[in-house]
């Protein structure tokens, strides 16, 4: 039932919602994924990929592979990329990623820009991403995680169990996502400016 849910919001309000939503966070997105050393010709995952949002931050040099299980979200990063860039190397791929297609040690970088608080199986997912990525690649997280055992976070917790049916989970941490995976936390920075947003720059060993 929740994956339908989250299916189903994700091809209908969400397309429109997130926009919105997204825009007063442009410029701390964008401080986020500037974490990245980012070099040509690298190869970059983007799960959760939607309409595109995070395109315009991340070098034209580079090559994308950008996933989603939206069908409306991927069809509109489509035509914005035809339209305002035709020329990108980007590849729109409807996939889950709890169980992606792509070989072993096959990116680069990854962006997983408000994507660990959306997906159904955070863990799962993570597990996936950390298989793709080549041993020392680059993993930026924006989103908004707690930190476990705060206060916030056992607050958090009755909501969660309410909105965790449909589009996100508002109780997720990051130690949850990435326990017991070859993963460090480089760097953090500010993601809003009142500190519920956060960018991690993550490393894979």
């Amino acid at each position: 039932m929740k994956n339908l849910i989250k299916v189903m919001s994700f091809n209908t309000f969400i397309p429109i919602f997130y926009p919105a939503l997204m825009l007063p966070l442009r410029t701390f997105r964008k401080k986020a994924i500037g974490m990245l050393n980012f070099k040509a010709g690298d190869k970059v995952l983007i799960p959760g990929v939607g309409t595109g949002h995070d395109l315009p931050f991340i070098p034209e040099d580079v090559e994308v592979e950008g996933i989603d299980i939206s069908d409306v979200m991927l069809g509109i990063g489509k035509v914005k990329l035809k339209a305002l860039s035709p020329n990108r190397k980007i590849n729109f791929v409807k996939m889950d990623a709890e169980k992606m297609e792509y070989k072993d040690a096959t990116f680069d970088k990854a962006v997983l820009s408000l994507f660990l608080t959306v997906v159904f199986d955070p863990k799962a997912a993570m597990t996936e991403i950390v298989r793709v990525m080549k041993p020392g690649a680059e993993i930026l997280v924006y989103d908004h995680l707690l930190s476990k055992n705060t206060v916030t976070s056992a607050i958090s917790k009755p909501i969660d169990s309410v909105l965790s049916y449909g589009f996100t989970n508002p109780a997720r941490t990051l130690e949850d996502c990435i326990d017991g995976l070859p993963l460090s936390v480089i760097k953090t920075l500010p993601g809003d400016p009142v500190g519920f947003m956060k960018g991690y720059l993550l490393i894979r060993s």
